[in-house]
């Protein structure tokens, strides 16, 4: 089974043109007219500058920068500005966050916002960690999933995979983005294996830790446990407080009403995922939410956190499996230059991948980036569901469009290119797949490279992109938004798309 992504829209207001590049040019050309009439009137260096000037808005309103255009890096650039102006580009946590952690975590960025909700399954014991961003009035859960070997399966195993993977996404599509949800992500990180059953076994239940056989077996465990990583898998959901308020309000509209309500979404959502064929372990408990964010932000507490014991933690006993959600933040993190963003132990750098591949590739197109690196690594998958009147409109908008467009480059005789006849037969495969019934997804791939020093960090980014290369993907490095970028890749939060707005899809 071949699949072909869709070449992503160049399309804009007028001709390829948003009018931000219109607005840009125009002013170039009356840029000139000035010069013109300066030049003109004998006003010889005045109309040189307003010359100049004409060149560069032009040059502005036209150039492409990193597979963006110059006016849409301008928001970004003024943005990180700004930021480093007033002082926002640094974050202290721990001690010196501003509630000293006594009542809730402190995260850095957009996601300062969110605090915990207390959840108790229906079994009326199992913790489950919901966040609650009061800004946003959205709630997050994540549910532990297990990845099978999709390659090695025969050719009907992974049809009927994929089409029970296609079952689902119109499930969480339709049904329940009618109940509330707005965005769902799947993260994949990739840690080393510090924690083996050897090295836990050892820790917990060694008697004489001053003998020479525990000191032999110490070294044995210590020296495996490195020599693999350890992949897991998230499927993180986002659902909408605005589009249940009528059942929160009817169960008392409290922080548990809002917590009753979601639990019972997430339950339906694990039973649909367990029917697609994909094993899973249950939503995330608040300890073990926390310990994903904490070791995401300090990589050296991976260790630490691995070798916890899962029993409760008691007056005498061991630490209990995870983390206290109040501690889930970072002591520090700052950004660094424009491409990387510093956090307690490590370095870490956010990969956009800007245009899927646009020749036919097999199911398994993006194994080598999971299979072939040896790095700290996390991909994210954002996805959001967009309603199926609001494809539509999108869908009919574009088509009027790009006719529009069409008519005009004949009478101006201009060349319609290979990319716009590709972009104008994806309009088409969209508008069919709508038709027959398919949902339709707003979507962008993250990749996060993290490592200890900042060389290891730039071989690292060097070797992810070459592999994202290899697969046909153009990756590129979200400069000044590493900080917002991190939240986004390496954090089971479903963060990274920008809200829709009327008829975008």
């Amino acid at each position: 089974m071949k699949f072909q992504f869709p070449p992503r829209s160049t399309r804009g207001a007028v001709l390829g043109f948003a009018w931000s590049q219109i607005a840009l040019v125009m002013a170039g050309v009356i840029a000139a007219v000035v010069a013109l009439n300066l030049l003109v009137a004998g006003h010889r260096g005045p109309a040189i500058g307003a010359l100049a000037g004409c060149v560069l808005l032009v040059t502005l309103g036209l150039l492409r920068f990193k597979g963006r255009r110059v006016t849409e890096w301008a928001p970004v650039v003024a943005g990180a500005l700004l930021q480093r102006q007033s002082g926002q580009s640094e974050y202290r946590g721990g001690p010196y966050a501003p509630s000293s952690v006594e009542n809730w975590m402190d995260l850095p960025g957009p996601a300062a916002a969110y605090v915990w909700l207390t959840a108790t399954a229906s079994d009326g014991t199992t913790q489950i960690g919901l966040l609650h961003h009061r800004r946003e009035k959205t709630v997050t859960a994540a549910l532990t999933c297990y990845g099978t070997n999709l390659i090695l399966a025969d050719r009907d195993v992974q049809t009927q995979r994929l089409t029970d993977w296609a079952q689902l996404l119109n499930i969480l599509g339709s049904e329940y983005a009618d109940a509330g949800l707005v965005r769902w992500s799947v993260t994949s990180r990739a840690v080393p294996d510090t924690g083996n059953a050897a090295q836990r076994f050892l820790v917990n239940r060694a008697v004489d830790t001053s003998s020479a056989a525990y000191r032999s077996l110490a070294q044995l465990t210590a020296a495996a446990a490195p020599a693999a990583q350890r992949h897991e898998i998230y499927l993180s959901v986002v659902f909408d407080i605005a589009r249940l308020s009528g059942e929160i309000a009817q169960a008392g509209g409290t922080d548990a009403a809002i917590a009753a309500v979601v639990l019972d979404r997430l339950t339906g959502i694990e039973s649909a995922v367990v029917e697609a064929g994909i094993t899973t372990a249950g939503w995330l408990s608040p300890r073990a939410y926390a310990a994903i964010i904490r070791t995401q932000f300090d990589p050296d507490d991976q260790e630490v956190v691995d070798l916890r014991a899962s029993t409760p933690a008691t007056g005498d006993g061991p630490t209990a499996a995870g983390v206290q959600p109040r501690l889930a933040g970072p002591v520090a993190a700052r950004t660094v230059g424009w491409n990387t963003y510093q956090h307690d132990s490590a370095f870490s750098r956010t990969l956009w991948v800007a245009q899927m591949p646009r020749q036919l590739v097999a199911a398994t197109w993006l194994s080598p980036l999971y299979m072939r690196t040896t790095c700290r690594r996390t991909v994210s998958l954002v996805a959001q569901p967009v309603p199926a009147a609001v494809a539509q409109l999108a869908t009919r908008r574009e088509k009027v469009s790009r006719a529009g467009d069409e008519v005009t480059k004949r009478k101006l005789r201009l060349v319609r290119t290979a990319r716009e006849d590709d972009e104008a037969r994806a309009v088409e495969q969209i508008d069919r797949e709508q038709a027959a019934g398919h949902v339709r997804y707003r979507y962008a791939l993250l990749v996060t490279v993290t490592a200890t020093t900042l060389p290891d960090l730039d071989r690292d980014v060097r070797s992810v992109k070459r592999i994202l290369s290899r697969a046909g993907c153009e990756a590129i490095v979200l400069a000044g938004e590493q900080d917002q970028a991190f939240a986004a890749g390496a954090l089971p939060l479903a963060r990274g798309l920008k809200p829709a707005r009327g008829w975008s899809a």
